[in-house]
């Protein structure tokens, strides 16, 4: 029992001295870029967003833009951005990983990780 709550006291003190490095997390993320496509035989689709998730450019090929091409871009839109939002869901991992030294900041938080993406 009091090594459970060693542990606490220490994750807390931990949290407390992240509130920097946390900041510096937020401004990586938001500057970084990742990129998410789907091609098909008309053109492809191409999502660019930052590492928060949203999404600051996409590229549609003009063959998708067809009047007959309405579900396969609809498609292939999720798909690419679905495809970019996995990568931008595994960096932030990463980059918590990274400020928390990959310690357990609290009971089940490493779980918690791994079901983040999915």
């Amino acid at each position: 029992m009091f090594k459970n709550l060693t542990n606490f006291a220490s994750a807390m003190k931990n949290l407390t001295q992240l509130g920097p490095q946390v900041r510096a997390l937020h401004a990586k993320l938001e500057t970084a870029r990742i990129y998410g496509s789907s091609n098909t035989d008309r053109g492809s689709i191409n999502i660019e967003m930052n590492g928060l998730g949203v999404v600051t450019q996409v590229s549609i090929a003009p063959e998708l833009l067809a009047p007959d091409a309405k579900l396969e871009l609809e498609t292939r839109m999720a798909d690419a951005i679905n495809q970019a939002n996995r990568t931008a869901k595994e960096m932030h991992i990463q980059a918590i990983r990274e400020v928390t030294g990959g310690v357990e900041v609290f009971p089940g938080f490493n779980d918690v990780l791994k079901n983040f993406v999915g």
